[in-house]
């Protein structure tokens, strides 16, 4: 048996479970971590977005495990760069085969921008593919999920030992993270959102600097509620990488 102190283990779990949670309605997801610890909580609004590899599983096990390393690497650092290009993010991180982040968003002008990201992310991803075509390394495809919603978030780890991290409970990230599983699969476009993110960027002008053969493609239920798919690319962006992506 390890050194797992069982009997100390029980004593932690009461002490936990026996101390209240002091939660805190904000406007906005502070940026200082301080003003998390082990005792509180924060309530504020939410975005989610999630980028997840379609048929991750085939990919690794492809037999190309070097080439596979190389787009891995490029892949998630530049999906980290345009994440974090919006600095109302709070977390950013990668989780399995996904590269996610979670931003606070008060206002609807906040979803608006993280739906920026995940139209530059589905762009960005016909470039990569045709780049890898190019040097004869894999393609993929992804799927983009967002959410957003009123979650709580708090510092969760063990205490004194620097291993902690943020919990969010609530649904954006859950959101985020089960539609991009459903991202260009079953006929459903790349980017999905779960109704609330929609309605709050339904009246977003999709103008010049967007391209798309519809705006909304689909609807269905999940979870009770209508979640929509759509395909949107920025358009100068895909114009450059149809002419060749000439320098």
């Amino acid at each position: 048996m390890s050194d797992f102190m069982y009997k100390e283990s029980r004593k932690r779990i009461l002490d936990i479970l026996d101390s209240k949670t002091k939660i805190e309605n904000c406007d906005t997801i502070p940026k200082n971590e301080d003003d998390l610890n082990f005792k509180n909580g924060i309530r504020s609004w939410v975005g989610a977005i999630f980028v997840d590899i379609v048929d991750s599983s085939s990919l690794f096990k492809s037999g190309e495990e070097e080439k596979v390393a190389r787009i891995m690497r490029a892949f998630s650092s530049e999906i980290i760069g345009i994440l974090e290009s919006d600095k109302n993010y709070r977390q950013i991180g990668i989780r399995g085969d996904c590269v996610y982040a979670i931003y606070s968003a008060p206002n609807k002008e906040d979803l608006e921008r993280i739906l920026d990201n995940a139209v530059l992310i589905n762009t960005f991803q016909k470039m990569f593919n045709k780049v890898l075509e190019q040097k004869h390394f894999p393609t993929f495809k992804i799927g983009i999920g967002l959410g957003a919603s009123e979650d709580l978030v708090i510092k969760a780890g063990k205490k004194g030992t620097g291993i902690n991290d943020n919990i969010w409970i609530g649904s954006a990230v859950v959101n985020a993270s089960n539609l991009s599983s459903e991202g260009s699969r079953s006929n459903n476009s790349p980017i999905i959102m779960d109704g609330t993110f929609y309605y709050n960027i339904k009246d977003v002008k999709v103008n010049e600097k967007y391209c798309y053969s519809d705006y909304v493609t689909k609807k269905k239920l999940y979870m009770g509620d209508y979640i929509y798919s759509f395909d949107l690319i920025y358009t100068e962006f895909n114009n450059w990488i149809e002419n060749g992506m000439k320098d």
